[in-house]
């Protein structure tokens, strides 16, 4: 079999995916998934290639033209070819589940958030029995002013109270009580936290590294400019044209016309902004307009024949440059720069430097022989997060090293990259070289720091499972695929880019109450034992009895659980766009909590519920501003 072969005559036969071996023959349908990886050894249909959505890797948008003898993932979607493919890998060979081991391994590591606390209680308490003893001793020793029954009593009671005043038990809530809330807190927040030693990992990121495609960008392909040649009123493309096309929008409405029945992202990008300006019916077919002999060819373009009484008939191609300048079959078609002094040449390069993907318009009448004339160009452009530019700012500004790793090319990496404003950019990686930029940046010591780096990852798909998994921590788009969701250590349940900062923020903010807490259970005992000792007897004349002690342990427990609970105060900061946390609504909700609180202390049930309305109300407000964004993105 080879590259000649007729797909569709072949004699085929349905098997379990597990019955299939390494080199087998694999018949794969339209739309169907290739089932194993595998070498593309023929295929149907016009053209050179075939197109293969490969998002799951790649994490781009656009599908990857195959030909005769290039690698096929296993999961990857075929588009629009019936292909004949040779198995090359199968179960746990293949390219994803290396992926899933590669996440596995990753997994394998990660610092219990109590080790701290553990190690100073392990100190800790043998210190107070010793402590304890110590006072035993003395007072048995030294109070020599008293019978032997009552210095006995004395000194018993003096080392139960050192023991109960010092109990651990402030040092091991200071931990679990802020984590607990603080993970409440994020849930409320629209973060989800996957446990405290999440919390004390992201506290100390120094470096954040964003993925391009579904994360910095919104993952869809729109048409971000275009360039139109057609601009002088005696062209006979513009005599009797519907009255609803103007003549700066021609080449789009004739490429619309052309993309209607195609499946391309590239084409449904074009389609929707030419339903932005005409409506459902972008050919125009109720003015009369007739679109037929539409043909679709694999890695060149699309083709069809628009006439409309009174204007002609017209051949329409929208593709890469060769293609559109109607070149002969024997030319093969393929993908090539169009000359320097061609026309739409130069702003075609503008529009690659800028990241975006240029496609050709083209017409030629249909009695006419020849090439056609290129009409306009299109640069299609995957769009921008409204939020990306303010988040990058933000991160900058709380002293975090942005980075964006993507498998796109360089070019359009750069693009976007100084569109978001960020410095440090590679690109054309796979899932494992995205894991190992995390690692070196973990072992990367930045200026003025004497620690490793602590690096964040911020992702939505496949292929960026194994670099989340990796990361001290992996923050996933909750709209992204389930394995980057399992990978992750906290999900952005709302898929918004200012949850990064968010997140990094509640987490110092918790771990600054948790050595909060930490210290000020230490500096308690420390001043609390002495007391308990009856190092100041000689002057107080007053020893501390053990009823007392256990008051002040309670009391110090109860100061710990009340510190934590006030995280519940907790209001994430809003944004701006220049990066900056916005006050003035954080103080407005903090107020509506006080008066929702104080209110329902009073008793006063019209005013605790008139409170509890407010804040719903607030919460709505956020709601609604969160969907208005999306809708804006959409």
């Amino acid at each position: 079999l080879d590259a000649n072969t007729s797909v569709n005559g072949l004699r085929t036969e349905e098997v379990e995916l597990a019955e299939v071996k390494v080199g087998d023959y694999l018949q794969v349908l339209p739309g169907s998934r290739v089932p194993t990886d595998g070498i593309l050894v023929a295929r149907d249909g016009p053209g050179t290639s075939s197109y293969v959505d490969e998002s799951a890797f790649t994490g781009e948008p656009f599908p990857v033209a195959k030909s005769p003898g290039d690698s096929l993932y296993g999961s990857s979607v075929n588009q629009l070819s019936v292909l004949l493919v040779r198995v090359t890998a199968t179960g746990s060979e293949t390219a994803l589940a290396r992926i899933v081991r590669l996440v596995e391994d990753a997994q394998g590591n990660q610092a219990p958030v109590q080790a701290v606390a553990d190690y100073v209680a392990s100190i800790f308490a043998p210190t107070v029995l010793t402590l304890a003893l110590i006072t035993f001793g003395a007072w048995a020793g030294l109070n020599t002013g008293v019978d032997t029954q009552e210095r006995f009593f004395v000194a018993l009671m003096s080392a139960i109270s050192v023991v109960v005043v010092a109990c651990p038990c402030a040092l091991g809530l200071a931990t679990p009580t802020a984590v607990m809330v603080g993970c409440g807190v994020g849930a409320t927040n629209g973060l989800l936290i996957k446990g405290g030693a999440v919390l004390e990992a992201a506290h100390s990121v120094d470096t954040v590294i964003f993925d391009k495609t579904g994360t910095i960008t919104s993952g869809r392909a729109v048409l971000a400019e275009k360039k139109e040649f057609v601009d002088s009123d005696s062209d006979p493309l513009l005599a009797g044209l519907p009255s609803k096309v103007k003549n700066e929008d021609v080449a789009l409405w004739l490429a619309s016309c052309a993309e209607t029945s195609s499946e391309h992202p590239l084409a449904k990008a074009i389609v929707n902004s030419a339903r932005g300006r005409w409506g459902g019916d972008v050919t125009l077919s109720s003015h009369g307009v007739r679109v037929t002999d539409f043909n679709i060819v694999p890695g060149r373009g699309v083709e069809c024949l628009v006439s409309r009484q009174g204007w002609s008939s017209w051949n329409v191609r929208v593709g890469n440059w060769i293609w559109a300048n109607f070149t002969d079959e024997s030319s093969g078609g393929t993908a090539q720069p169009p000359p320097k002094d061609a026309i739409g040449a130069s702003e075609a390069e503008d529009m690659r430097r800028r990241g975006q993907v240029s496609v050709f318009v083209s017409v030629k009448s249909k009695d006419e022989a020849g090439s056609g004339r290129i009409i306009g160009v299109l640069g299609i452009a995957d769009s921008i997060n409204a939020e990306s530019r303010s988040t990058v700012a933000a991160l900058k500004r709380m002293g975090v090293d942005v980075w964006m790793c993507t498998g796109d090319h360089e070019l359009t990496a750069q693009a976007v990259a100084r569109e978001v404003g960020i410095d440090n950019v590679t690109a054309s990686c796979t899932p494992e070289e995205k894991a190992d930029l995390v690692t070196r940046l973990q072992k990367r010591r930045r200026p003025g720091s004497n620690r490793p780096g602590r690096v964040a990852v911020v992702g939505d798909g496949i292929n960026d499972a194994v670099a989340l998994a990796r990361a001290n921590v992996g923050i996933a788009i909750g709209a992204g695929t389930e394995v980057a969701v399992e990978a992750a250590d906290v999900v952005l349940v709302r898929s918004s880019l200012h949850d990064v900062a968010v997140a990094l923020h509640l987490s110092r903010v918790v771990f600054n109450r948790i050595k909060l807490n930490f210290g000020w259970a230490l500096a308690y005992n420390v001043i609390a034992l002495p007391f308990a000792a009856g190092v100041f007897y000689p002057w107080t004349d007053w020893r501390l009895p053990p009823a007392f002690a256990g008051l002040m342990m309670a009391f110090s427990s109860v100061s710990v659980v009340t510190s934590s609970l006030l995280l519940k105060m907790y209001s994430k900061p809003i944004i701006d766009d220049d990066g900056s946390f916005g006050r003035g609504r954080y103080l407005v909700q903090a107020l509506r909590r006080i008066c929702c609180c104080s209110s329902f202390s009073r008793g006063h049930s019209g005013s605790a519920s008139k409170a509890y309305s407010q804040t719903a109300i607030g919460f709505a407000e956020d709601s609604s501003t969160s969907v208005a964004t999306e809708m804006e993105m959409v």
